[in-house]
């Protein structure tokens, strides 16, 4: 089958080449002897390369066989040649591995050998250091003893690596021993010294203005004599004498013994049983710190730092150094009386405030590097700072039941012609109270410590606004205006204004970044944040100031809708004609009602900051307008002279009482003076418009109503009326007949 199907294949594909080749056209038959010719011409060639494949292949089969028998051999022959190498290499490396084992032990011992060299060329140049130093010192040559103690430290630096402890052990001790003999000779000379300069100035009227040449000369001299007797950085302690003084780098020697003789002055007269050593007066030490930098910086600018910058060391501030050494005396102070003190609450508080006092002053006055050590460090430890905490807490609510209980807490600080914010004592003693807490703590370097501080302010804010809600709760408020709620109303809106433009100072935005980072905000910068730290106590004080707002305004409208009953029930359908009348006047019955408005405005003027009293006025102008238009317009029908009378009452008595709160006082009365215009429409023109109105409000689409306003409405002057609403205005009319 599958031979037929070949054979089938093969005469498919013969027809389908000779219908391409000769087509439909029988002329072209003449083709068939080229075709024949062609096809045998390729036969041929066929049966050629086929005869000529069968005799060449053979030949290049066998020689490639030839070739691998061959390789296979020498593969054999190398395979053996290298098995035989492998045993003999094996066989001498046994017998050289003694010889190379006493060769290593003989390498190892000549090592050995050239590092015991070594070690005693060190030994006898340390020797020969030292017994130049020795002839040095005896002939009193410190500037040749200078340079040989270099000269040991420098081989110090050299050999530091060497795995010989004996001889290191040797080289520090020799350094520590001329080190400590060349401290103490050149300390003696460089009190000396001092001395002629009448160092420390404790008394600074005998200070000379500038000491003599030679006496400053020798002082320069000596301090670079005690820079350059500096040990190794490999030998260099740190001996720390408590947990708070770790953060102190040691003092370069200069500067060391200058503060010695001061050192011992304030050890003196601060510790011990001396009448200055007292817990209530920490003032006394701070105070004596601050003079002695003062008294003593100039001199140190002048010739000390001057020493310091020609040997290579200009980056260290001599003055730095000077304040530093001297406040490490004031925090090893606070860290001894701490303990004590913390249990009287009282010596406490006066400690903490001295010392963040006198951190202040280093800082401002003196310009203590903020990165340097301070007495802030000891206030922040663990147990000392949970106490700081408590204690501001404590004192806070203790000042915060003062303030609420004054007689004099609820009084404005000054007139109201002055103050426009109506600032009240407990209002501006508050907030100097939360002001008072951000300056004690601003200056803490950790934002953890200050974001703590921050918690205790939110407390105290909620805490407040909490206290002011249990005082309205306590007050009668049969009439508001004359209780203590404006004045407590002032004081909440005060206290937000302030918030929120402390809210926008860099500590507060800078503690929003910090919490925003601990709970974990994607936002990278403080630009990019959104919020402030007061937010959610500026919220909550703002909706009860709205609170109290409504109250007010309340209060009001329900004084006036209570006048107002006769103005609501008059008889607006038979007024009599303007023309009647010699002149026009305000109706009888809105008398009480505009009087009431009026006194109240009045009072609210006097008792509100003026951005309350605006956002009052204007809430109680809107309900107003509301309540004329729903309970006077709608109640009633007009006849002309109703409705002209309407029209003078609002124009000319209402709309004047807020005049002077404002240019344009019918804008907040937008819909009583549109309605007032409709009822005062010419009749033909009320008809006219009546009947437009009442088409419009059956057919949205109708032709006067465009863009979702009513055209004849606007050129009526009325925009805040919808087409509904005018029309039952205008069928309050009793001119215009109401149309089906």
């Amino acid at each position: 089958m599958y031979i037929g199907r070949m054979e089938t294949d093969l005469r498919q594909k013969v027809i389908s080449k000779l219908n391409l080749e000769f087509g439909s056209d029988t002329n072209n038959l003449y083709k068939c002897h080229e075709l024949r010719n062609k096809l045998m011409e390729e036969k041929e060639a066929i049966e050629n390369s086929l005869s000529l494949a069968s005799s060449e292949v053979p030949t290049k089969v066998s020689a490639a066989m030839k070739e691998a028998e061959g390789a296979s051999r020498e593969i054999g022959e190398l395979t053996s040649e290298y098995k035989s190498w492998k045993k003999t290499v094996s066989v001498q490396l046994s017998k050289s591995e003694p010889v190379n084992k006493e060769l290593k032990e003989y390498i190892e011992k000549i090592d050995y050998l050239e590092r015991c060299k070594a070690y005693l060329i060190c030994v006898r140049e340390i020797e020969n250091i030292s017994c130049n130093l020795e002839s040095s010192v005896t002939e009193k040559d410190d500037h040749r003893s200078i340079q040989l103690f270099r000269s040991l430290c420098e081989l110090s630096d050299q050999i530091n690596s060497s795995k010989c402890s004996h001889l290191l052990s040797y080289l520090h001790e020799t350094i520590n021993f001329w080190h400590n003999l060349l401290k103490d000779k050149l300390s003696v000379e460089f009190d000396e010294v001092l001395q002629s300069l009448k160092w420390p100035f404790i008394n600074t009227s005998l200070l000379v203005a500038t000491p003599p040449p030679e006496v400053t000369q020798k002082f320069q001299q000596l301090t670079e004599y005690l820079l350059h007797l500096q040990l190794p950085t490999n030998m260099k302690t740190h001996k720390v004498t408590s947990s708070v003084a770790i953060d102190f780098e040691p003092l370069s020697l200069p500067l060391s013994l200058l503060l010695r003789p001061l050192r011992k002055r304030f050890m003196f007269h601060f510790y011990g049983t001396r009448q200055t050593n007292r817990p209530d007066k920490p003032e006394w030490f701070f105070s004596q710190i601050l003079t002695w930098i003062r008294d003593h910086e100039k001199f140190v600018n002048q010739w000390v730092q001057p020493v310091y910058n020609s040997n290579g060391l200009s980056h260290i501030s001599a003055k730095t150094e000077l304040i530093r050494g001297l406040v490490q005396l004031a925090v090893e102070k606070l860290h001894n009386e701490l303990p004590s003190l913390q249990q009287d609450d009282a010596l406490f508080s006066h400690l903490v405030d001295e010392a963040l006092g006198f951190d202040r002053e280093l800082r401002d006055s003196f310009n203590y590097p903020p990165k340097q050590p301070g007495v802030i460090r000891v206030l922040t430890q663990a147990q000392v700072f949970v106490n700081w905490i408590n204690m501001e807490k404590k004192y806070a609510v203790e000042k915060m039941d003062a303030m609420l209980s004054s007689e004099t807490a609820w009084q404005p600080l000054t007139t109201a012609d002055v103050d426009e914010l109506r600032i009240t004592e407990v209002g501006e003693s508050f907030l100097t109270l939360l002001l008072t807490i951000t300056e004690r703590y601003s200056c803490l370097p950790q934002p953890g410590h200050r974001l703590q501080f921050l918690e205790l302010q939110l407390e105290l804010l909620d805490d407040f606004r909490v206290r002011l809600l249990q005082l309205l709760n306590e007050e009668r408020l049969e009439d508001p205006l004359t209780s203590r709620l404006p004045t407590i109303l002032n004081t909440i809106a005060y206290i937000c204004s302030v918030l929120q433009e402390w809210s926008q100072l860099t500590h507060f935005l800078q503690l929003y970044f910090y919490k925003s980072q601990l709970q974990g905000s994607n936002e990278n910068s403080i630009e990019s944040l959104e919020g402030t730290v007061f937010d959610e106590p500026v919220e909550l004080l703002l909706r009860t100031k709205t609170e109290l707002v409504t109250a007010l305004c309340y209060a009001v409208i329900m004084d006036i809708k209570a006048r107002s009953r006769e103005y609501r029930k008059d008889r607006w359908y038979a007024m009599p004609s303007p023309r009647e009348l010699v002149s026009p006047s305000v109706t009888p019955s809105a008398c009480p009602m505009f009087q009431v408005l009026a006194t109240r405005l009045h009072q609210l003027q006097n008792l509100l900051s003026v951005p309350l009293f605006t956002e009052t006025w204007e809430a109680i102008a809107s309900e107003l307008n509301q309540f004329i238009y729903e309970e006077v317009i709608l109640m009633n029908r007009f006849n002309e002279g109703g409705a002209i009378q309407l029209q003078f009452d609002m124009t000319q008595n209402l709309f004047p009482l807020f005049a002077q709160y404002t240019s344009k006082p019918e804008a907040h009365f937008a819909i009583v003076k549109e309605a007032c215009l409709l009822l005062n429409l010419p009749r033909a023109s009320a008809h006219q418009l009546h009947s437009v109105l009442a088409k419009v409000c059956e057919d949205v689409d109708h032709e006067d109503f465009v863009g979702g306003r009513s055209q004849s409405l606007l050129e009526a002057g009325i925009q805040h009326l919808t087409p509904e609403r005018a029309l039952q205005v205008l069928s309050l009319r009793i001119d215009v007949r109401q149309l089906p």
